[in-house]
């Protein structure tokens, strides 16, 4: 389990040594540029250029699940942005994202969800040819390496991108949770990523851990610092660097992308001096929800009064920016009764990862632990399962029906996740560990937008979620509150002693007012951001933008709408699809020749 290594260091390109042209730039090195970067270089003979706006981070602390999690205390990996202020909750929603090579899989929970194939199925439905899940199946296992007993029909084994069970259930109150599942009439899902299995239900969450038990990010399954040193030649990374603008010309009725604008993130490192690299064949944009569209808008591509107001020459038409949906989250947080497993405070705080920050020589064990073991605290297993639900198939008590169950095809519209932390609390009785159920809307259907704010390269967006503007979504989340209450309900008839933090107590009885106060003031965001250059509005079936020649956009943004899941699975197989997609293109163009 050491992490420790000296032979991790990373060979990165500067501006002032970068080749006049590449045959593919790659403009974002996160989630999905790392797979990008490994698949368009795998031929020697391909000139590839990935731009990263962040660093490489190579540190041991980065592999440590537990460590590397809490990006919110640490901001060496993420990227802080803030919304502008929401009118329903009344403030500005925080917004992370990863902000190094890899992307948000180096900061994020590690979950490895496809999301229901039924999800997939609809956007096919909807005209996104070779969108389907069976056309995208294959892509999710070439890359993923599934290490536990999982249907070799439908999972991958021989990938480079290892997911794992998290093992036995580390804290007590998981197990209360399944027979509060079992007690409601929630069946348990055998493995959440199998198309076979109804995805509504409980089941445990696959990670990304590798053998040694270190996060497996994008950045370590696809691009590690041995490949980029094998492939230096002909894969060229430049780090801290932003595109400045696309510089596009009109061929025929379509534009092409003849170079981009470089330059340093911070605008001095490098002497500050923008450089212009041409692009051979392909442009692919993967700089995420919010980076993605930015990128495009500056080029001159989207809403034509937006960029009339920004001063920006209009080349093209389209929606870009619109269409931003993130999932919602509200948290139920609990108190563990005072003194439940013995007369001595401390233990008190057993089932709850508050005990390594609040017992040192506790902490200090559970660091040796997984240093010579590879187990314990440090594999971060505050969740290790989740409930999925589908408010459709809830009766007006929020309890699931029995006379209609869910179908293969399903789409779950909420997830509940027990977890041995509650956010908030920590301050009110150092004696006490916290419990929560996180209760997640899954496919809200608010929608938001992203802007410029200026002209500026590099200025922040002006990010607008709407966030539970649509009543439907407040209703759903409501279904989803009182559902969680049902199952804390549940546990403590087990005899598992939970002491409601808030005052009043809330109770699955709850009235609608106070349980929209309860959204209201408590309701925040899972991270998940999605869908501002969607399949069909703003790039084509093969991911080309609209109206474009050699520009393609592969991450989160180009989903019809926010998947059903956890997203780094789905960005990934999108990926996998694209690089697929431009090889073949090319290829086909050598053979035409």
């Amino acid at each position: 389990m050491w992490p420790f290594s000296t032979s991790n260091s990373v060979p990165v390109a500067s501006l002032r040594d970068l080749d006049e042209g590449y045959d593919y730039v790659i403009v974002g090195g996160g989630t999905a540029g790392c797979v990008l970067a490994n698949r368009l270089s795998a031929n020697l003979q391909n000139k590839v250029l990935l731009v990263e706006r962040g660093p490489a981070n190579v540190s041991w602390t980065s592999r440590i699940p537990l460590f590397s999690a809490n990006f919110a205390a640490d901001h060496r990996l993420a990227r802080k942005l803030e919304s502008e202020e929401e009118p329903v909750v009344g403030k500005a929603v925080e917004i992370f994202q990863g902000n190094a090579l890899g992307g948000s899989t180096q900061i994020n929970h590690m979950f490895y969800t496809r999301g229901p194939s039924g999800q997939y199925d609809r956007w096919e439905r909807s005209g996104a040819k070779g969108w389907g899940f069976k056309s995208l199946l294959p892509y999710f296992i070439k890359a993923e390496r599934a290490e536990y007993d999982a249907s070799p029909s439908v999972r991958g084994s021989n990938g480079g991108w290892i997911n794992r069970q998290n093992g036995p259930f580390f804290y007590s109150s998981f197990e209360h949770s399944v027979q509060a599942c079992q007690a409601l009439g929630l069946s348990h899902i055998p493995d959440v990523n199998d198309p076979q299995n109804v995805p509504v239900g409980w089941a445990t969450i696959p990670v990304t851990r590798d053998a040694n038990q270190h996060r497996h990010s994008t950045f370590w399954a696809f691009l590690p610092p041995a490949l980029m040193q094998a492939r230096k030649n002909n894969l060229h990374v430049l780090l801290n660097t932003i595109v400045e603008r696309l510089i596009m010309e009109k061929e025929g009725d379509q534009l092409v992308v003849r170079s981009v604008a470089l330059g340093p993130t911070d605008g001095q490192a490098d002497g500050g001096a923008s450089v212009e690299v041409r692009v051979r064949r392909e442009a692919v944009i993967c700089a995420g929800t919010f980076g993605s569209p930015r990128i495009l808008v500056l080029g001159g591509i989207g809403p034509s009064e937006h960029l009339n107001d920004m001063g920006i020459s209009v080349l093209q038409e389209l929606p870009v920016g619109e269409n931003l949906v993130n999932t919602s989250l509200c948290y139920d947080p609990r108190y563990l009764d005072k003194c439940r497993y013995s007369k001595t405070t401390s233990a008190c705080l057993y089932d709850s990862i508050l005990r390594t920050s609040r017992q040192p020589l506790y902490f200090i064990w559970e660091v040796l632990r997984y240093f010579l073991f590879g187990t314990g605290v440090l594999l971060a297993p505050v969740v290790q399962m989740a409930i999925f639900a589908c408010t459709a198939l809830l009766d007006k008590h929020s309890v699931p029906r029995q006379e209609k169950k869910p179908e293969i095809d399903s789409v779950p519209d909420l997830e509940i996740m027990p977890l041995a932390h509650a956010h908030g609390l920590a301050e009110k009785d150092a004696t006490r560990g916290g419990f929560a159920f996180l209760t997640v809307l899954l496919t809200p259907e608010s929608k938001g937008s992203v802007r410029l704010r200026n002209n500026d390269p590099r200025a922040t967006p002006r990010i607008s979620f709407n966030y539970l503007s649509a009543p439907s979504d407040r209703i759903r989340m409501g279904h989803g509150l009182r559902l969680a209450l049902r199952l804390a309900r549940g546990l403590r008839q087990q005899g598992y002693q939970l002491e409601p933090a808030e005052a009043p107590p809330l109770d699955a009885e709850i009235s609608d007012d106070t349980l929209d106060r309860q959204i209201a003031e408590q309701g925040c965001t899972t991270y998940h951001y999605t869908s501002t250059c969607a399949l069909g509005s703003v790039v084509d079936n093969d991911l080309i933008v609209k109206g474009t020649r050699n520009l393609r956009f592969a991450d989160a943004s180009v989903f019809p709408e926010v998947l059903a899941c956890h997203l780094q699975a789905p960005v990934v197989a999108v990926a996998e699809k694209c690089a697929d997609m431009m090889l073949s293109t090319h290829q086909s163009d050598a053979l035409l020749k």
